[in-house]
C-alpha cells in the first residue's frame, strides 16, 4: 500500500508545473492582466481537492466524500490545489492522510457553489475565489467540462 501511494505521488510530480509558473507570474502582476489571461487555462485544468470518505453511501452505493474545509474568521473556505506538493499545508501531527480527488476546475467550482475557495492556500501560488466569481467562471467555461465516465452518468 505504501508503494502504491509513493508511485501515485511520483506520477503527479510535475503535475501542473507550467500552470503554477503562470500563477506565480500572474500573482506578481500588479495590473492583474496576466490573471485574466490565465483564468481560462485554469478552468480547463485538473486540480486536487482533499476530503475524507464517510461510511455513508449514495443511492448508487458510492461512498460519500466530506470535502475538507478551513475555518477562518468564522467563515468556511474550501481549499483546492494544483499539485500534491501544494497540499503539504494540510499536514499536521494529528492529520497526515487525506483522500484526494482530482477534478476539473469548472466541476469543482460547480460542486462547492456558495462557498469561497482558495487555490493553493498559504503559498506564493495562492489566489482566493469568491462564490460570485466562481459562479461566473463556471458558467463562462462550461465548455471546458470533460465528459463524465460512463459509470458515473445518471
Amino acid at each position: 500500500m505504501a508503494d502504491e501511494k509513493k508511485n501515485a505521488l511520483e506520477e503527479f510530480r510535475g503535475f501542473n508545473k507550467e500552470l503554477e509558473e503562470k500563477i506565480l507570474e500572474a500573482n506578481n502582476d500588479d495590473t492583474k492582466v496576466k490573471w485574466s489571461k490565465l483564468l481560462p487555462e485554469l478552468m480547463g485544468a485538473e486540480i486536487f481537492m482533499a476530503g475524507s470518505y464517510t461510511d455513508q453511501v449514495n443511492e448508487r452505493g458510492e461512498k460519500l466524500l466530506n470535502i475538507l474545509m478551513f475555518q477562518k474568521d468564522g467563515h468556511t473556505i474550501v481549499p483546492f490545489f494544483t499539485s500534491p506538493e501544494k497540499m503539504s499545508v494540510l499536514v499536521n501531527p494529528q492529520h497526515s492522510e487525506f483522500d484526494v480527488l482530482k477534478i476539473n476546475t469548472v466541476r469543482f467550482f460547480m460542486s462547492v457553489a456558495g462557498k469561497p475557495s482558495v487555490l493553493n492556500p498559504m503559498s506564493p501560488y495562492s489566489r482566493p475565489f469568491s462564490p460570485f466569481e466562481m459562479k461566473i467562471l463556471a458558467a463562462e467555461n462550461e465548455d471546458k467540462l470533460p465528459p463524465l465516465p460512463e459509470e458515473n452518468k445518471i
